[in-house]
C-alpha cells in the first residue's frame, strides 16, 4: 500500500501550480505596475529626442519651435506634462556670453537643453514623477 501511495501522481499538477502561482502573480503585478511607467517614459524620451534632432538640424535658436516639436512628437502626452527648452553658451564648461569670444580666443560652445517631466499614476494609484533631459550642441 505504501508503494502505491509513493508512485501515485494524483494531485501533482495542483501542487506544482500552487508552488508556481504566487511567483507568477508577483511577476504579472510587477509588469502591470511598472510596464506602463516604462512605456510612458519611452514615449516622453522619444519626443525629447525628436526635439533634440530638430535643434541640431534646423532650429537651434528657436526655443519655441523646439518645444513645439517635442510636444507634437510625444505620443499620449498627459495634459500636465512640462517641457522646457533653454539655450546657453559655455567656455571651458562655464556659462559665458554668446556674443563674445572665450578667454582663450575660441568661440563659446552653444548648447540647447531640453527637459521634459510628467507625473504617472500606476494601476494602484501611486504617482511617479518621471523626467528626461537631452543636451545638444547647436550652432
Amino acid at each position: 500500500m505504501l508503494k502505491r501511495f509513493l508512485r501515485g501522481q494524483d494531485g501533482a499538477a495542483a501542487i506544482e501550480f500552487g508552488l508556481v502561482a504566487p511567483i507568477l502573480a508577483v511577476v504579472l503585478i510587477g509588469v502591470a505596475i511598472y510596464g506602463g511607467l516604462v512605456l510612458a517614459y519611452n514615449k516622453m524620451s522619444q519626443g525629447v529626442s525628436s526635439g533634440a534632432q530638430y535643434a541640431m538640424t534646423a532650429g537651434g535658436d528657436d526655443t519655441t519651435a523646439i518645444r513645439s516639436v517635442v510636444l507634437a512628437a510625444w505620443d499620449d502626452r498627459p495634459g500636465a506634462a512640462v517641457v522646457t527648452v533653454a539655450k546657453a553658451c559655455l567656455c571651458a564648461g562655464l556659462a559665458h556670453s554668446c556674443s563674445t569670444s572665450c578667454d582663450d580666443g575660441d568661440y563659446p560652445l552653444k548648447v540647447t537643453t531640453i527637459n521634459a517631466s510628467m507625473s504617472y499614476a500606476d494601476i494602484t494609484g501611486t504617482n511617479h514623477a518621471i523626467s528626461t533631459m537631452q543636451k545638444v550642441r547647436t550652432w
